[in-house]
């Protein structure tokens, strides 16, 4: 192919880059054979701008022969070829016209867009008309391309723009119209302004939301009164054109902030906002000039805003003074973002009160959605923020607490000291486990705070708490009975249902629990425990029941005295004891029911009181018909040492029944006298029951063991039946008087005696076979 031909160039085009392309495009001769026009028409679609230009360049030198290859052209499927096709049409007055103006009616709405632009551009008288009619356009682009238009025709369109406002009735039409009108200088805006006065709501709703490109000053004073409209439709379009206005409008927005009316400041707040950073920017250097009541005023609007304003409010809170850091710690709370939360943290420790409480209210109000990072703030070594973050966590509630309880482990002795008490609000019944774990803790004030917060928690684990009662750790067994005594009658119905249906445990320390409290509402529970399988409940019932103290528990605890535990007796006697002097009588009374049960059990407590004043009955009873009571009656009168009881045990000694002769015995030798071994001794020789005898011989070796000496002196007695006696229950005491029998061998005068003592040793030592053995 020859080379700098038409042909050629178009051959090598393809494949060159964009400077070759130039060159090419240049260099070809304009011999006006199609094939080099739709070669050129073709290059309207090039990647490169400049190459699409110079293409341009060169198909107008075509003049209008080009016209009804640029017509088809438009029928393109590329935008670039629609566009530079409708340009190069506009420029050929006026035959080009009709191309462009039928393009206005292309199903295409690239064709559509492109037409408009050139109908602007040629300001073609016959266009207003299609231009018009493209305001209503199905595809915005469109709409947008023929307000442009329009605009460039200048003031010869207001007329027809104002004709077709009082006429149509489609918003689209109407928006683009008023749109339109507000770009077209002062006598358009002056007919708008009068229509946003006076107008009805629908157009002044259009006018406020296409008067965004105004820069009049009486538009924007206009628009921002209209955000007081009392239709919320109104109120949106003004803001929107305000926001659209931008910094124009700015100026006179600040200066309605300062209003009284909330709406106007909530609307320019929002305008403000909407227009950009450079606009929010200026609000906010505004309100660090502000005093404090403007601030105040247009806080709540600027809250409402959202999360738009929370970076703006964060750099505020950043510039270190205490009055516009309270107000952006109030605004931030109130909006709640969790972003604002690290920086609000840093407030805890600002060396202004005002600030560090603003902040502590302000994470209090953004609550659950940020805790994860309130509550790593427990680990700064900074008090001040240490106590705000728990009173926080506190406040928030159930979303604190796991944090709080965690913390109730922390190493830090402030720290736990701040959660312990921060968890008395707490609502999750495993906050009471962690409380109760923490009043043994090392530190005094931790766990008086983590029995003060079980005081007032509104789930307090009692059945977990009643557990701790017999703690091994003493720190938690006093705190446990200090909450018991302040705040047990509140669950007395769980204490009670405990001491019913609870393990033998757990009974056990709810009857405890009951005599800590010491409400009389246990009274009757307590009772009824006293004849619990375990004998520790009934221990811990008697126990309670006089520790409160109450006259109809009395009886109840002197049948405890069947009981054969002996606690269960002392704790009987306990009680007594704080009931008053009135149980003494009381129980004399009881020696002279016709009960038997009762009055053994008299007997009984007067016995183990050691009361004197009931001997005389207890005395009576050793003659009562009932075998029980007088064997009760005898055992008894071995508390009260004197000759009166000595001489009825004597002669109950006599009495028919073995079981009471028996009691006889072993009380004469609880006795333990020289003369009450007499009257053993007697006994011996008067009975033959073997029972009897092993019994007595029985007691006199334990009397040996208290009083050796008393045996010993015997062993010198004149009579040889008191003399063997002694030596046989010396030598049955065993090795337990033999220290004693040593010593006075070495040391008495006595050749007899002392003969007898060594014969007694020998005996000890080297046991022979006797009666006692047999």
């Amino acid at each position: 192919m020859e080379k700098n031909t038409n042909n050629y160039y178009i051959e090598k085009f393809s494949n060159a880059n964009k400077l070759q392309k130039i060159d090419f495009l240049k260099k070809i001769n304009l011999t006006k054979d199609e094939t080099t026009l739709h070669f050129l028409i073709t290059c309207l679609s090039d990647e490169f701008w400049s190459v699409r230009k110079i293409a341009a360049d060169r198909i107008k030198e075509y003049g209008e022969a080009v016209i009804p290859f640029l017509s088809n052209a438009l029928n393109s499927h590329n935008e670039d070829i629609q566009h530079w096709s409708l340009q190069i049409l506009s420029e050929f007055v006026p035959k080009g016209f009709p191309a462009i103006l039928r393009s206005m009616k292309s199903s295409n709405e690239e064709i559509r867009y492109f037409a408009a632009i050139a109908l602007g551009n040629a300001k073609i008288p016959q266009g207003v008309t299609l231009l018009l009619k493209a305001l209503g356009d199905e595809r915005w682009r469109v709409r947008k391309a023929a307000s442009d238009a329009l605009v460039k025709y200048g003031e010869a369109v207001i007329a027809p723009l104002q004709q077709i406002l009082t006429l149509t009735e489609d918003e689209d039409i109407r928006f683009w119209t008023i749109k339109t009108l507000g770009r077209l200088g002062p006598k358009a805006q002056r007919f708008l302004l009068e229509a946003l006065k006076n107008g009805d709501k629908q157009i002044r709703y259009v006018i406020a939301a296409a008067l965004g490109e105004s820069g009049d000053k009486r538009v924007i004073k206009l628009l921002i009164e209209s955000l007081a409209d009392s239709d919320w439709t109104i109120r949106k379009s003004a803001t929107m054109a305000l926001a659209e206005i931008g910094d124009n409008a700015v100026e006179m927005m600040l200066e309605y902030l300062a209003g009284s009316n909330e709406q106007i400041r909530e609307g320019c707040l929002r305008a403000l906002v909407k227009a950009g950073s450079k606009s929010l920017q200026t609000l906010f250097d505004e309100i660090v000039k502000m005093d404090e009541n403007r601030r105040f005023l247009i806080r709540n609007s600027i809250v409402k805003i959202g999360a738009r304003v929370v970076e703006p409010l964060i750099r505020l809170f950043k510039l270190s003074n205490p009055e516009i850091q309270v107000f952006a710690a109030s605004a931030l709370g109130e909006i709640g973002n969790p972003r604002a939360v690290p920086i609000l943290v840093t407030g805890l420790s600002d060396p202004n009160w005002n600030v560090r409480r603003s902040s502590a209210y302000a994470l209090t109000e953004i609550g659950e959605r940020g805790v994860d990072v309130i509550a790593d703030a427990l680990t700064s070594s900074n008090d001040d923020v240490r106590y705000w973050v728990t009173r926080i966590l506190e406040s928030i509630g159930e979303a604190g607490v796991p944090y709080l309880v965690r913390a109730l482990r922390d190493t830090n002795r402030e720290i736990r000291y701040f959660s312990a008490k921060a968890l008395g609000s707490a609502f999750d019944p495993t906050v009471g486990r962690a409380l109760i774990n923490a009043m043994g803790d090392e530190v005094w004030g931790v766990r008086r705070a983590a029995a003060e917060s079980l005081c007032v928690i509104e789930s307090l684990p009692i059945e977990e708490l009643l557990r701790h009662i017999a703690s091994d750790n003493e720190d938690i067994r006093h705190w446990v009975n200090y909450i018991l005594k302040e705040v047990g009658h509140k669950y007395q119905s769980r204490i009670i249902e405990a001491m019913r249906k609870g393990d033998s445990e757990l009974r056990l320390y709810a009857c405890q629990a009951a005599g800590i409290i010491g409400d009389k509402e246990f009274i009757e529970p307590l009772i009824v425990s006293l004849r619990d399988d375990s004998e520790w409940v009934r221990i811990y019932s008697a126990i309670s029941l006089g520790q409160i103290g109450d006259k109809r528990s009395f009886i109840p605890l002197v049948r405890c005295f069947s009981d054969r535990n002996t606690e269960v007796h002392r704790s009987v006697i306990a009680a007594f004891r704080r009931l008053g002097d009135n149980v003494v009588k009381e129980l004399i009374n009881c020696t002279e029911s016709d009960d038997d049960e009762l009055k053994r059990n008299a007997a009984k407590a007067l016995a183990e009181m050691e009361e004197s004043r009931g001997l005389d009955h207890i005395i009576m009873l050793a003659d009562d018909a009932d075998e029980k009571v007088r064997v009760t009656a005898c055992e008894a009168m071995s508390a009260f040492p004197c000759e009166k009881t000595r001489a009825i045990l004597k002669k109950s000694l006599e009495d028919s029944s073995k079981k009471v002769r028996i009691a006889a015995i072993k009380s004469i030798g609880e006795l333990g006298s020289v003369s009450d071994i007499h009257i053993l001794a007697d006994f011996l020789e008067s009975t033959k029951d073997d029972l009897e005898q092993r019994t007595a011989r029985r007691v006199l070796s334990e009397v040996a063991l208290k009083t050796p000496d008393y045996f010993i002196d015997m062993l010198d007695s004149k009579s040889s039946a008191i003399k063997n006696l002694a030596f046989e229950t010396l030598v049955m005491a065993g090795t337990d008087v033999l220290a004693r029998v040593t010593e006075v061998a070495a040391e008495t005068e006595n050749q007899g005696l002392a003969a007898a003592c060594k014969k007694v040793i020998k005996q000890i030592k080297l046991p022979r076979e006797s009666m006692f053995y047999a």
